[in-house]
C-alpha cells in the first residue's frame, strides 16, 4: 500500500476509533448548560464564574467545542455557532438537549457492548433499570426528535375520515398532539407505562388539548389496549422488541381496530437482506445493548407479522432516509 493510501485508511480509522471524544465534549458542555450562556459572547472566565466551574477546565471544554464548530473563538470571547443556536439552547424551538441526556446514560452501555456480544441481552436486561432522571431524559428526548419529524408525517398521510387514535407506546404523546392539532374532530388515547403517562398528561396539558385526550396505562404485550380505534400509531417502538412481543402487539392492534382501521408502523426498517440503511444498523447495536430482545427489524418481517394478525396487503412510505412507515389496513 502507498505510503499516502496508508496515512488516509490510518487517519479514518483513527477518526472513528476517537468518535467517543466528540460525544462526550457535546454531553458535558449539554449537563453543564454551557451553550445557554453563549448566546452572547463571553470569556472562558465569565462561563466558570457563572455556572460554578474551574477555569482552567471551561478554557478546555470551550476550545473543544471550537475544534467542533459548534462554538465561535473571538479573541479571548467564545459565542455559539448557528448550530447550537437552533438546537443546543435550551427553549429554541428544535432544541435536542434531552435527547443529548439520554445519549449519555446510553453511552454507559455501549463501553460494554464486548460483553454484551457475548451475552446477547443488554445491560438493562441484565439488571441496571432507568432512573426517574434517566427515564425523563429519555421521552422528553423523544419529544425533541417527534417535534420535528411528526409534522413530515402528515403530507404523507390523508386521515380526514378518522376519529379516534391510539398513540401506542406513545410517550410524551407528541405525534397524537400534531395529529389533533392537524385534524380537528380527532380524538387519542395514549398508551404507556405509568410513569410515562404521568409525562404524556403534561405535555397535553401544555399543549391544551386535555379535552380530547384519554389515557390507559400497562405493558402493551400483556395488557388490554382498549378498542373501537380507526388509527393506531406505533412509533419508533417496534425495535425495543422482540419477534414474538411485536407478533402479540400486531395482533392485539389488529383486535383494536374497527374494520378498514389503519395501522401505522413507523420505525428503523430495513432492507431484507439487511444491506441497510446504515442508520438502522448501528440502531440495531444500540438496541442489543440497552434491550433484552429488541433489534431493528426488515420490511419482511414487519409484513409477516401484520398478515399473521389478519391485515390487508400493506405499502411502503419512505419517510427520510432513516425512517420508513408500515401501513395496512384491517
Amino acid at each position: 500500500m502507498a505510503e499516502k493510501d496508508l496515512q488516509g485508511s490510518m487517519g479514518r480509522l483513527d477518526a472513528l476509533a476517537r468518535g467517543f471524544q466528540n460525544s462526550y465534549v457535546i454531553f458535558a458542555a449539554n449537563e453543564l448548560d454551557i451553550f445557554a450562556l453563549l448566546e452572547q459572547p463571553r470569556t472562558a472566565g465569565d462561563v466558570a464564574r457563572a455556572r460554578g466551574l474551574s477555569e482552567r477546565g471551561t478554557r478546555i471544554l470551550l476550545n473543544g467545542l471550537a475544534a467542533m464548530e459548534l462554538v465561535v473563538r473571538e479573541g479571548y470571547t467564545y459565542r455559539n455557532t448557528q448550530l447550537a443556536s437552533e438546537y443546543l439552547v435550551p427553549g429554541a424551538k428544535n432544541y435536542q438537549g434531552h435527547i443529548l441526556r439520554h445519549m449519555r446514560h446510553v453511552s454507559e452501555n455501549w463501553a460494554r457492548l464486548g460483553e454484551v456480544v457475548k451475552t446477547g441481552t443488554g445491560v438493562q436486561a441484565q439488571g441496571q433499570a432507568r432512573t426517574s432522571e434517566q427515564l425523563r431524559a429519555f421521552i422528553l428526548g423523544m419529544s425533541d426528535i417527534a417535534k420535528m419529524t411528526a409534522g413530515e408525517l402528515l403530507p404523507h398521510l390523508d386521515l380526514s375520515g378518522r376519529r379516534h387514535m391510539l398513540d401506542l407506546g406513545g410517550g410524551p404523546a407528541t405525534y397524537s398532539i400534531t395529529f389533533l392539532n392537524a385534524y380537528p374532530k380527532m380524538r387519542a388515547t395514549v398508551f404507556d407505562f405509568p410513569d410515562v403517562i404521568e409525562i404524556a398528561r403534561e405535555q397535553v396539558a401544555e399543549a391544551g388539548l386535555g379535552d380530547r385526550f384519554s389515557y390507559i396505562t400497562g405493558d402493551m404485550t400483556r395488557d388490554d389496549i382498549g378498542s373501537g380505534y380507526d388509527l393506531i400509531l406505533l412509533s419508533s417502538i417496534i425495535h425495543s422488541m422482540s419477534v414474538e412481543e411485536n407478533r402479540i402487539v400486531a395482533r392485539k392492534c389488529y383486535q383494536a381496530l374497527e374494520p378498514g382501521g389503519l395501522f401505522i408502523i413507523k420505525d428503523f426498517l430495513l432492507e431484507n437482506d439487511r444491506s441497510g440503511p446504515p442508520f438502522g444498523l448501528m440502531f440495531a447495536i444500540n438496541m442489543l445493548v440497552a434491550t433484552p430482545a429488541g433489534d431493528t427489524y426488515t420490511f419482511a418481517e414487519v409484513e409477516g407479522w401484520t398478515r399473521e394478525a389478519g391485515f390487508k396487503e400493506g405499502r411502503v412510505i419512505d419517510l427520510t432516509p432513516q425512517s420508513r412507515l408500515w401501513l395496512v389496513e384491517k
